[in-house]
């Protein structure tokens, strides 16, 4: 054997201790150097901290080569892709280098009984137990398969964003940025319906932020740097396979005692987000639209509600087009000013009050625009192969739009939209990386490029945008994300529920501030029933985003088929409620996100990630810990007024539920309780410094009202199907793909 070693100010003194002491524990979690064990010329096993998790021999090697077709067949964001394998090689034999014997670098090459191999070295370095690096390969070959040693109990979690399941176990995952569907399950009329029209209806793996990244309950993780699309394959008992499409990049492996410090190590090594503006933490973002009055009524309406106010975010701040469709918004970002008059003044006098207002943009332009003949006459888009300007339906860009037009004008923040569209057919990059090698790689540079405008203007801190679409390392720029368009319903597959094991993939994969559009986005009015949004799963939205560090409204795709939560007395009255006890929890949520900045913890937390030691915590989907204190059970289903909450056995302190002091719990234990509207499943542990803001969120008194039930549909929009497979869908006039070269001049 060789080793080879490589608030208030009562709460903010408890606070700084809890984040001190947490420091220093995830600064004394060891994160062991690798060993590697020979047993015989062509058998080895490497481990990391006492864990197994490469093993070769000669039946059964840790490596293939092999050859195929890949294409990628996109429509709309859409893509489906068709893999056919045409070799797979095994390379069983082994010549391991003379270091391997004395560390703490090994060197070895994998060969099969031609000239067929690979070369890697595995070193530790990076503050990681083991880097693995792919020196050579031949040159014959385009794809590769690494496999890890599994149990078949183990669980498995990660992957960047996934929405169906958090135990990752059993299926395969393709990493591939995508739209993530409208269904997302092939056993559901609205996924047939979506794949008929157009393509859209996705399935359990399709993300707008997909990473090859997992942590496993063996107390590792592993983390592929490459932006190649790949396949992580956990549908075996015995081993993990991850595919990779052309030569793989730096793999890292990395083991701890505990789980927290796992995340806490990828987070230094991928990035951290910054700690959030603090009026984010105030009240409610306001999804709203219409031109500067309604924008104005919307915020009368809230002072007379009694709903606090952090801001109105009003998306069609740049106007509209009207396409075969219906009424889009105009892709060309500057300030509208018939739509939106006297905009400027009404900036600066909302921000006197506290209130921000926030606008939209995505990285596509529109071709009738002014800012599409300026980018155009400089040369800044994607070139085809005759050089000409590449047209298809998306595309990007980049100029200092976002700089003068959104954060000189005044906006405290914006949501940065798409980033998954970029094609794969005949585009072609100054940097010289093909279009499939830069796909993943795309809502990075779009989330470093409104990173940079944030910060070349000063703002960081004080601005805020939001991005869905992700890959390795978007959490080093991205200043929060939001889970995208759920439907506007219950279903576990693309509905509310579906954004719970999202945050928390999402939070072991390194990405730990997200939230989603309160009530979901995609509508289908024209449905058989109808897919339209109900006052409950509005409420029960809501009440789930109490406990995440964004409290934001969406009015949807089809505004006047679903319910808002300004549609009727009742309604609003419910609502302020939630946006209260939202509002009620600002010195702990100031204290979660900031736990997440300095330590790479999630704000939703799984519960394994405190609880390491309790096995059923690692089979829990639908809760999470929102920070340290709090026990979080949304309920994610329709007409429930019980619910069944898991606790784990906390040995320091006693479990108490929010809404009534007197039930208790040692923990260890499922407990069923009262969940009626307004009042979601929660319980906060004993010992914490902020009870009393607990106690105050949980004195709002319950507003107990009948249902507010819509008419029927009605309106231009109400029966129109088109279009919802994406957020503010443009028609079928043409979109340049917009890829501005200056912009990789700054990467």
């Amino acid at each position: 054997m060789v080793t080879l070693k490589g608030g208030r100010q009562g709460h903010q003194s408890l606070a700084v201790v809890w984040l001190s002491w947490m420091m220093i524990v995830l600064s004394q979690q060891r994160l062991s150097a690798f060993t590697i064990t020979k047993n015989g010329n062509n058998n080895f096993e490497v481990s990391v901290d006492g864990v197994t998790v490469f093993h070769h021999t000669e039946a059964s090697p840790m490596l293939f080569l092999g050859k195929g077709d890949t294409n990628f067949i996109e429509s709309k964001g859409n893509f489906r892709v068709e893999e056919y394998v045409t070799s797979r090689l095994p390379l069983s034999r082994v010549e391991m280098n003379q270091n391997c014997n004395s560390g703490p670098t090994c060197q070895i090459k994998l060969s099969a009984t031609g000239n067929e191999y690979i070369e890697f070295r595995m070193t530790e370095s990076e503050g990681h137990s083991l880097v693995l690096d792919f020196l050579n390969v031949s040159v014959t070959f385009e794809r590769v398969w690494l496999r890890l040693v599994a149990e078949p109990d183990e669980r498995v979690y990660g992957g960047g964003e996934q929405f169906s399941y958090f135990n990752l176990r059993g299926r395969d995952y393709p990493i591939w940025t995508r739209e993530q569907g409208v269904g997302r399950n092939k056993s559901t009329l609205t996924t047939f319906y979506s794949d008929h029209d157009s393509g859209a209806g996705g399935d359990y793996h399709t993300t707008y932020f997909p990473q090859p990244t997992f942590l496993s309950s063996r107390k590792y993780y592993f983390h592929h740097s490459g932006s190649n699309y790949a396949v992580l394959d956990f549908s075996h008992d015995d081993f993990h396979e991850v595919h990779v499409l052309g030569v793989p990049g730096r793999v890292y492996v990395t083991g701890a005692s505990q789980p927290a410090a796992l995340v806490s190590q990828l987070t230094s090594v991928l990035g951290r987000q910054p700690t959030l503006p603090d009026w984010v933490y105030t009240g409610a973002i306001l999804g709203i639209q219409g031109g500067t009055q309604k924008m104005l009524d919307y915020i009368q309406q809230a002072d007379d509600y009694s709903i606090p106010v952090s801001g109105v975010w009003i998306q069609d701040w740049v106007g509209r087009i009207t396409t075969s469709f219906g009424r889009r918004l105009f892709w060309d970002w500057h300030w509208n000013q018939e739509q939106y008059p006297d905009l400027p003044a009404q900036i600066t006098r909302l921000k006197e009050r506290g209130i921000r207002v926030l606008a939209y943009i995505n990285p596509y332009l529109n071709f009738l625009g002014d800012l599409f003949k300026v980018a155009d006459a400089n040369g800044y888009f994607v070139k085809n192969s005759t050089n000409q300007t590449f047209v298809n339906d998306f595309g990007e860009f980049y100029c200092d739009v976002i700089k003068k037009n959104m954060i000189e004008f005044g906006f405290g923040g914006w949501m940065a939209d798409f980033g998954e569209y970029l094609p794969t057919n005949g585009v072609y990059f100054h940097s010289g990386q093909t279009a499939e090698e830069l796909h993943n790689e795309w809502p990075v540079l779009w989330a470093k490029l409104n990173r940079e405008a944030v910060e070349e203007s000063g703002k960081l801190g004080d601005v805020m945008f939001w991005m869905r679409a992700g890959y390795s390392g978007t959490g080093n720029y991205s200043t929060v994300m939001w889970a995208g368009d759920q439907n506007v319903d219950f279903s576990l597959s693309d509905g509310i529920a579906s954004t719970v094991p999202a945050a928390l993939s999402m939070g072991v994969s390194g990405v730990g501030l997200t939230h989603f559009d309160i009530g979901g986005f995609t509508t289908f009015a024209a449905f058989t029933p109808p897919l339209v949004r109900t006052e409950q799963c509005l409420l029960r939205s809501a009440e789930m985003a109490v406990f995440t560090p964004v409290f934001r409204t969406h009015e949807g795709n089809q505004p006047t088929a679903s319910v808002q939560y300004y549609s009727s007395d009742g309604t609003l009255r419910k609502f302020a409620r939630l946006a209260r006890m939202f509002a009620s929890l600002q010195n702990y949520r100031r204290h979660v996100v900031n736990l997440t900045a300095t330590t790479g913890l999630p704000a939703q937390r799984p519960l394994f990630l405190h609880y390491p030691s309790d096995p059923q915590s690692y089979d829990v989907t639908y809760q999470y810990m929102f920070g340290p204190d709090l026990m979080v059970a949304p309920v994610y289903l329709p007409d429930l007024e019980s619910w069944d909450v898991y606790l784990p056995p906390d040995p320091e302190t006693t479990w108490v539920f929010l809404w009534n002091e007197s039930k208790t719990s040692s923990g260890g234990e499922t407990v069923k309780v009262e969940s009626v509207l307004g009042r979601p499943p929660a319980f906060y542990r004993k010992s914490s410094a902020f009870i009393d803001d607990f106690r105050q969120l949980a004195s709002e008194h319950l507003i107990d009202l009948p249902a507010y039930i819509p008419p029927q549909p009605a309106g231009p929009d109400s029966g129109r199907v088109a279009c919802v497979a994406a957020r503010a869908m443009t028609g079928p006039w043409q979109i340049l793909l917009a890829v501005v070269i200056f912009a990789f001049s700054r990467f």
